[in-house]
């Protein structure tokens, strides 16, 4: 990897880092997620001249990936929560992902934070170049398990190259039989590396809601299709190809063209992710550079 590359992805890392790190004193009970999604998006992030990855991801207890708040959402913190807060920061097209969890009102969630964190720690000790990805989720699992919990078997962490967040190479977070765990990292691949944990007893997977508030364009084609819908594409193309927006940002483009957008696959919709027995899901993410004897956390400040 040339080295302008890895100064865009420490310089964008390192914005991302300050910003969940200090993020702490606005999470209260009570408070909308549409400030809290300003706040990092806006004053944290874009006011200091760099771009999101992907819109902030706010999950609260068992949601667990890829809800977005969409434009005037009302929804608050509840009272008694574990929230986990997940945001990109990318310069030129290279992403960076990091992810943390907060307990508002309760510590009882304290054992699924730690197990996480460890868990990620793991991740990151293991890895080197020449090692198996299968490797990483064996340690990972036994990390995690150890707490008295169990990670979420169908989300894994996943490589990252220019404008593309999942590059086709994923991480688990516990041992498994598929022939795509023989990949082995090599100098200079980018991870974001996110092991998520929940209750012994719970379900331990994700499945889809209905609800989607985070898309990607998947092919830059706008043939036959209405000339306010080109110029959006186009648009979305020149600035993010293929990586994840919010319409929030945008302006509003009626469902009935969404859909139609996602029905001739040139958009990809990310369904809201939730625990399959509704049971707390924490996170614990960071993007590290892989090299010959370790890795390099990259979203550090």
């Amino acid at each position: 990897m040339i080295e302008e590359s890895l100064e865009k992805y420490f310089a964008a890392g390192k914005v991302l880092a300050s910003a969940l790190e200090n993020i702490g004193a606005h999470i209260e009970a009570g408070v909308k997620l549409l400030d809290i999604t300003n706040v990092i998006e806006d004053q944290m992030i874009q006011k200091k001249g760099y771009t999101l990855a992907f819109p902030l991801n706010i999950g609260i207890n068992e949601v667990t990936a890829h809800y977005s708040c969409p434009l005037n959402d009302t929804t608050e913190i509840p009272p008694q929560c574990l929230i986990k807060l997940d945001a990109g920061v990318q310069l030129d097209g290279f992403p960076t992902d990091m992810a943390i969890t907060i307990q508002v009102g309760t510590e009882e969630y304290q054992p699924l934070i730690d197990a996480a964190n460890a868990g990620l720690e793991t991740a990151i000790k293991t890895i080197k170049a020449g090692v198996k990805v299968g490797d990483v989720g064996i340690a990972v699992e036994k990390t995690i398990k150890s707490y008295g919990v169990k990670p979420i078997n169908n989300l894994s962490g996943h490589l990252m190259t220019q404008y593309q967040l999942h590059a086709g190479v994923s991480v688990p977070s516990i041992q498994v039989e598929d022939p795509s765990n023989s990949y082995r990292f090599k100098i200079g691949d980018v991870f974001a590396l996110e092991p998520f944990t929940t209750s012994s007893t719970s379900a331990g997977y994700v499945i889809d809601r209905n609800d989607a508030y985070i898309f990607a364009l998947t092919k830059h084609r706008t043939k036959n299709l209405p000339n306010n819908i080109v110029r959006f594409i186009n648009r979305i193309w020149g600035e993010r190809r293929s990586l994840p927006f919010s319409f929030r940002w945008y302006e509003s483009i009626p469902e009935p063209i969404i859909n139609r957008l996602v029905g001739q696959n040139l958009l990809h919709k990310y369904q809201v992710l939730v625990e399959a027995s509704n049971q707390v899901v924490a996170q614990a993410e960071k993007t590290v550079l892989v090299q010959n004897d370790g890795c390099e956390i990259i979203t550090r400040k």
